[in-house]
């Protein structure tokens, strides 16, 4: 976790949805073990400052086709009975409500890295920051 990061406007229990669901699906695409890590440093974001949320892991990563429709509520590649398609929809929409912005990066047999970008909050803002 990276020093100075600015605060950012973010429900606690929604962010920690959003951890979850992109630890679990890191987990789901390391079925053999693998590395999963997070990231939090400060980053420029829009005009100003803001913090990237990365996690990574080692996975299965996944094909452009797949990329491309990730955000799409119930689509999943996950076998039936296994996962309803709504978790990462779910993480867009909470990323998107706090003012952020999340992307992907992943490599077919390399593994997938999500960004979370959420913007700071003005210290001199008079609501409250968390």
């Amino acid at each position: 976790i990276g020093t100075d990061l600015p605060d950012v406007r973010i429900d606690p229990a929604q962010f920690e949805q959003v951890l979850m669901n992109l630890a679990v699906n890191a987990r789901d695409a390391m079925p053999n073990g693998g590395e999963l890590g997070v990231d939090v440093v400060r980053t420029r974001y829009r005009d100003g400052v803001g913090v990237r949320v990365s996690v990574r892991d080692t996975g299965t990563g996944m094909e452009p086709e797949v990329v491309a429709r990730i955000w799409e509520p119930f689509f999943t590649t996950k076998p039936q009975g296994k996962g309803t398609g709504l978790g990462l929809a779910t993480v867009h929409g909470i990323v998107h409500q706090a003012g952020g912005e999340i992307g992907v990066e992943s490599t077919l047999g390399v593994g997938t890295t999500f960004n979370v970008l959420l913007p700071g909050v003005d210290p001199d803002d008079s609501a409250v920051a968390g």
